[in-house]
């Protein structure tokens, strides 16, 4: 079973917004396309993040979407000193979106609290979303 991050994104009105600021930060890791997504202390249980973890994405109080996470690398930096950058792949994931209240930094997110893929998300408003009371009703019936 996989062991997943959780982060808000700060400043973000919605996923299209949110596609165009990975799109504009991709970078080289190791011959292959990455982002980086910045925080201040290193995973303790990085290994097991990066045993097919992903990194949860929280906007407007909403998991919205995911990526994999496949690095860790501490940078020194000369605004911030020493800063954890979690290398996470371009590729956004859709995820149905669930409710979550504000936090601080990243948390450990277990593989049964993650919610449900959508697919790739490639932009465009491509959104799928169900109003509230329809989604409640198919979840319960066990449709979702």
């Amino acid at each position: 079973m996989a062991l997943h991050m959780i982060k808000l994104v700060v400043g973000v009105d919605d996923l299209d917004q949110f596609l165009e600021i990975q799109r504009n930060s991709v970078f080289d890791y190791n011959g292959v396309p990455a982002n980086p997504v910045w925080t201040r202390f290193k995973a303790k249980r990085a290994d097991e993040i990066l045993n097919g973890g992903s990194i949860y994405r929280v906007i407007k109080n909403k998991i919205q979407c995911r990526q994999k996470v496949i690095g860790f690398e501490m940078v020194e930096t000369a605004e911030k000193g020493t800063q954890c950058m979690i290398v996470v792949d371009p590729d956004i994931i859709q995820t149905y979106s669930t409710p979550r209240r504000p936090f601080q930094g990243w948390r450990y997110f277990e593989e049964g609290a993650v919610p449900k893929d959508r697919g790739l998300y490639l932009g465009g408003n491509q959104r799928e979303e169900i109003e509230p009371e329809l989604e409640k009703q198919l979840r319960e019936s066990g449709l979702l």
